[in-house]
């Protein structure tokens, strides 16, 4: 009896502590508006960011006359600041939303850093710029993102933008606009950066050892006096590849979903739960055995 209730005891322990590590990084970094940004926008949360076009002014700042007609945006663009270091080795995620009183909650993923995956493209680009460690995010889609009714008194129209990603030192959010059907820009504000291309590999490796890339991260420099034929080939053909695969990647973004960034996080607390069940479950054995 006494060892079935230890057992038992050890085994509910391990389960509270798998359940315990599973939304431990369920919270993104937060989000550090600038202070331009920060005075036209809201921060109902630290990983969401937000611009009010309408809505009620009693809850916050409303850039009722920014935008003529609302029902003329077609995407949005954020410019953010990471540590490069943290951003292509940990990576980071997120969303550009459009939440309106006609179309509710409308998220268009992004995703940057180690989390970019070539096999899974999504809506917004991550673009790279001149400066190190800035990005621009941008959705730009081929319908109104609002209904001209989200311009009513009674009704909100707000563009904003919101990271999952938990072990970032932090993301500024420097710059923002609003875009049209072809690109125009029809509200600006903050510090934006030209973009230059879909960023598409983390450049990790180069960040650490010194050598130089090219923009597309696919090119590097070799030491060919620690390289023998049969690498050289294979960084040849690799350079090949990973050139094809940024051509490609000017017309289709690449990122790592949110449901994937989730499914990822829960499934290392789930390998930690379990590993810390094998343990307790193993420390019951050798109670029994010594019990014998």
């Amino acid at each position: 009896m006494k060892i079935s209730k230890i057992l038992a005891g050890m085994s509910a322990a391990a389960i509270v502590a798998s359940m315990a590590m599973i939304p431990a990084s369920a919270a993104g970094t937060k989000l550090n508006a600038s202070d331009d940004l920060a005075k036209i926008g809201r921060q109902t949360q630290d990983d969401l960011f937000a611009v009010f076009f309408n809505g009620d002014e009693s809850e916050g700042a409303v850039n009722k006359d920014a935008i003529s007609d609302l029902g003329a945006v077609y995407g949005a663009s954020f410019t953010i600041k990471v540590d490069n270091n943290d951003w292509n080795t940990i990576g980071g995620g997120g969303s550009i939303n459009f939440n309106s009183k006609s179309g509710g909650w409308n998220a268009k993923d992004w995703a940057g850093g180690s989390w970019v995956e070539d096999d899974k493209p999504k809506d917004t680009l991550c673009y790279t710029t001149e400066e190190e460690g800035t990005y621009v995010l941008e959705y730009l889609g081929d319908a109104p993102v609002f209904a001209t009714t989200d311009g009513d008194a009674d009704n909100y129209a707000a563009v904003g933008i919101n990271n999952w990603a938990a072990d970032l030192k932090g993301i500024d959010v420097v710059g923002m606009k609003v875009l049209g059907a072809d690109g125009n820009v029809l509200f600006e504000a903050g510090s934006n950066k030209d973009k230059k291309e879909v960023q598409k590999k983390p450049v990790a490796e180069e960040s650490s050892s010194g050598t130089d890339s090219t923009a597309s991260g696919t090119d590097s420099k070799k030491d060919e006096s620690k390289k023998d034929d049969k690498s050289s080939a294979a960084a040849t053909s690799s350079t090949a590849a990973g050139t094809t695969s940024s051509k490609a990647g000017t017309t289709t973004t690449t990122a790592t979903s949110s449901a994937a960034a989730s499914d990822n996080t829960a499934a290392t607390g789930a390998t930690a739960g379990l590993a810390l069940a094998g343990v307790a479950l193993a420390g019951a054995a050798i109670v029994i055995s010594k019990r014998k």
